[in-house]
């Protein structure tokens, strides 16, 4: 038969059979007479015939398909989480469709329904900054088709999510600034909408009281506040400011060409710690301390709770997961100074009588 794919129907026309009997001698089930399968089977050897590999799904109820929604993939750590998602599916014979939503609420919205029309087995997704109403979400769910949130968490959904601990990484990274005699700590804090936002700033204003500094307005700049970059600079011009902990690497670069350009030597004048250890981090001059974050282990673990929802259906459970951070000083901050161990040697000297 020349032109098209081959189908069912078609075998089954040819043969005079029903497409029911095609299907079982394909598959090798039921009974029928081997005087038949081995006619089918050679028809569809001869024509060059190929399942359908998603009506075969449908069938099952199931695509084998999983769906992730990211910011976008460009920069290192999303690229690094798609690794660790990718290979997770891979590994259990899933296909995974990716799209972004470059921080716009629409367009996530139609990478849902989309998805949810592909019929994909469930969705891994990290939520765009602007969005406020998770509806959308709220409707997959419903379809009892699971949702993993990842790097950002929906209080508004019960719907697991895989964070990374942010809050103790900002305490630890205060406090090494602390230790190396900064005071005047400005955080450039990230979008409002955004649970990593909150946590980030919480724990920085919680490692400035452990610390015993006074947590102030004027230190506390979000960088989606148009204003936030003359703020820091009236900081700047000021000397109202010796330490900086921003939100992600890209924004501690930012800092960086703003102080140098005010003519600030760094750590000398100022320390920068960063947040996610982006690349971006070692080629910057000088290079940036930072918090890592397991940005591909993040990515595997959210694709093992969406395949364990995959496989566990009817169950009400939801998991919360929070991986561990860890403090890499490079060179943009100033090392803390160990304690001194030195005694002095007292002498006394006895005049002899």
């Amino acid at each position: 038969m020349a032109g098209g794919r081959i189908k069912i129907v078609d075998l089954a026309n040819q043969l005079g059979v029903s497409t029911s009997t095609v299907s079982r001698a394909l598959n090798n089930e039921g009974r029928m007479s081997d005087q038949t399968r081995k006619a089918i089977l050679e028809l569809a050897n001869k024509w060059g015939y190929k399942p359908n590999p998603f009506a075969i799904n449908l069938l099952r109820k199931q695509s084998k398909n999983i769906g992730i929604i990211l910011p976008e993939f460009t920069h290192h750590y999303f690229s690094k989480v798609l690794d660790g998602v990718n290979k997770v599916v891979n590994e259990h014979g899933y296909h995974l469709f990716i799209n972004v939503h470059e921080e716009c609420h629409e367009k996530e919205v139609k990478a849902v329904g989309m998805l949810n029309n592909m019929r994909v087995d469930g969705i891994i997704a990290s939520y765009a900054h602007s969005t406020t109403d998770f509806s959308h979400f709220l409707e997959t769910l419903e379809d009892n088709v699971p949702v993993v949130f990842l790097d950002r968490m929906c209080e508004d959904l019960d719907a697991s999510h895989v964070l990374t601990d942010d809050f103790p990484g900002c305490v630890e990274a205060v406090t090494h600034m602390v230790q190396t005699g900064r005071k005047k700590i400005v955080h450039l804090a990230g979008p409002e909408n955004l649970s990593t936002s909150f946590t980030r700033l919480t724990g920085y204003k919680e490692g400035m009281k452990q610390n015993g500094l006074l947590v102030q307005d004027k230190y506390i700049l979000p960088v989606d506040d148009p204003t936030w970059k003359a703020r820091l600079e009236t900081l700047i011009l000021s000397d109202d400011v010796d330490g900086l902990l921003c939100f992600n690497d890209y924004v501690a670069f930012e800092a960086v060409q703003r102080l140098k350009h005010h003519g600030k030597s760094i750590p000398e004048d100022v320390s920068i710690i960063g947040f996610a250890d982006e690349p971006v981090a070692t080629y910057m001059s000088p290079k940036l301390s930072t918090v890592h974050q397991p940005a591909e282990n993040m990515g595997r673990r959210a694709a093992e709770l969406l395949l364990w929802h995959i496989a566990n259906p009817t169950s009400p459970k939801v998991h919360f997961e929070n991986l561990p951070t860890s403090l890499v000083l490079r060179e943009s901050t100033r090392k803390v100074q160990p304690a001194s161990n030195f005694k002095p040697i007292v002498r006394v000297l006895m005049n002899a009588s």
